[in-house]
């Protein structure tokens, strides 16, 4: 079998990065079993999110795209689910916990700086390591860092193909320094829920916890090597820190007429008066063009959530050309789950350019 596109990807990355795993951890005594990695708060908004999530349908075409999906869909699907309403309220749990301190609150022993969404497979994603990949963000909301992570266990053995599912990870190191070796700690099975959380050690305390209902981790992982890289998604932010009023989602680009025979294009947006810019796709771009020439190229499905209060500014890239920007306030929707369409035209010129978008509102 061939490996998938994600494992290709990953690949890739790789090699231009000159990755070679880390030396072994050095053993210390193993910090006495609490069963409380996570608290409290934190583990009941975790569960009851991906319980959710696994329960709906935006999980259910995940899965059945994985097989097809390149790393930049797959980061790009996971963003967007991550800063969804299913995972809304463990963001706005951790901030909260995160003003806090251990005096404050004595089960608070283990204080997450980042957080991600990603799967877990047993598969081997590259230098030998099987494991989990997905995307990671700061929790702070100052300038928060984003990133792929990508790690687990070394595997000696050759395998396609990614099974598993959707994990929480949270993190006691901000993005920027994720990378390095963890020792398997800990695992913790609810049986009601079937959630299974698993502790990793960095530096002789608790570095990683995992969340999930099907890990794939069981009691072997204890005083086991675990390896995770951290790759940046780019010099542009993707991420919007903060709570809004309004949560837009971009649906579905359609290219009626495109600028060359195939268009690399990719979206720019502000939010209200902020001046930050945010890019989308992170580092990459995503190829279009009319349905007569390649029917599979003349829709994309986006999926990128915005942040608002009044209005946003959507700037398209078409190849070297961006086009007039757009900005869509929130009158242009008559109530939660309407739809407005932002349309580029200039087909009225030579070499006229026709793409639309479908939003839709999710909150506000």
């Amino acid at each position: 079998m061939s490996a998938f596109p994600i494992q290709r990807d990953l690949a890739a990355m790789a090699a231009r990065a000159s990755l070679a795993l880390p030396g072994a951890a050095s053993r210390a005594a193993t910090a006495e079993k609490s069963k409380q990695r996570l608290h409290p708060a934190i583990r009941k908004a975790a569960d009851e999110a991906l319980l959710a999530f696994r329960a709906s349908p935006e999980h259910a075409a995940l899965m059945a795209d994985l097989e097809g999906m390149s790393l930049l869909q797959l980061q790009s699907r996971l963003r967007t689910a991550l800063e969804g309403p299913y995972f809304e309220p463990v963001m706005a749990t951790l901030r909260q916990t995160a003003t806090r301190d251990a005096d404050e609150d004595p089960l608070l022993d283990f204080i997450p700086k980042a957080v991600s969404l990603g799967l877990m497979g047993q598969a081997v994603l590259l230098l030998g390591v099987s494991g989990s990949v997905g995307y990671a963000v700061d929790v702070s909301l100052t300038n928060p860092d984003t990133g792929i992570y990508v790690g687990g266990a070394v595997d000696a053995g050759i395998d396609a193909g990614i099974e598993g599912d959707i994990c929480l990870g949270f993190w006691r190191e901000s993005v920027a320094d994720l990378g390095g070796t963890y020792v398997g700690a800990e695992v913790d099975i609810d049986d009601l829920t079937g959630i299974v959380v698993a502790a990793f050690e960095n530096d002789d305390e608790i570095g990683l916890v995992f969340a999930g209902v099907d890990l794939g981790i069981d009691d072997g992982m204890e005083n086991t090597d675990f390896y995770f890289f951290e790759f940046d998604t780019g010099q542009a932010p993707i991420y919007q820190p903060g709570e809004s009023n309004c949560l837009v989602q971009l649906q579905g680009m359609v290219c009626t007429n495109s600028k060359n025979d195939y268009d690399e294009i990719y979206i720019e947006f502000l939010a209200d008066s902020d001046s930050t810019v945010y890019r989308f796709p992170a580092w990459d771009s995503y190829q279009m063009c009319e349905a007569d020439r390649n029917s599979d190229l003349s829709n994309w499905s986006v999926g990128l959530i915005i942040k608002f209060d009044s209005s946003f500014t959507l700037r398209l890239h078409v190849g070297d050309q961006t086009l007039d920007d757009l900005t869509i306030t929130r009158s242009y929707y008559g109530g939660v789950n309407e739809g407005y369409t932002a349309i580029w035209d200039t087909s009225h010129a030579t070499n006229g350019i026709y793409y639309s978008c479908a939003t839709v509102l999710l909150k506000g």
